[in-house]
């Protein structure tokens, strides 16, 4: 896997300092005379609290986008709605049925 490349961060200040990390996780699918990529996606959420103490919590998926367009409108979608690591699953899978929706009026 190549490295994951940070799309958007958001901070969010109160009792703790909270980071919402949004990732693209690119990866190389090569055969004879081909390069071809596909993308994933991770959510990174980490909590620092004044007294010292540190939370980390990420879900990723990988492989889900042929097109770096599509990947950049999800995440442009999920950081609008400030989406945490432990819903990604869940917009993720409502995000491509829209999609499948989408394009079958188009077809």
């Amino acid at each position: 896997m190549e490295n994951e490349v940070l799309y958007k961060r958001i901070k969010t200040e109160g009792k703790a300092l909270i980071f919402l990390d949004y990732y693209i996780i690119p990866e190389s699918i090569s055969a004879d005379y081909c390069d071809l990529k596909c993308y994933g996606i991770k959510i990174q959420k980490t909590i620092i609290y004044a007294g010292g103490g540190k939370i980390v919590e990420s879900k990723q998926i990988n492989n889900v986008f042929y097109r770096y367009n599509d990947t950049v409108d999800f995440l442009n979608a999920v950081i609008k709605k400030k989406t945490e690591p432990n819903r990604l699953r869940e917009v993720m899978e409502k995000y491509i049925a829209e999609s499948i929706d989408r394009a079958k009026k188009t077809a």
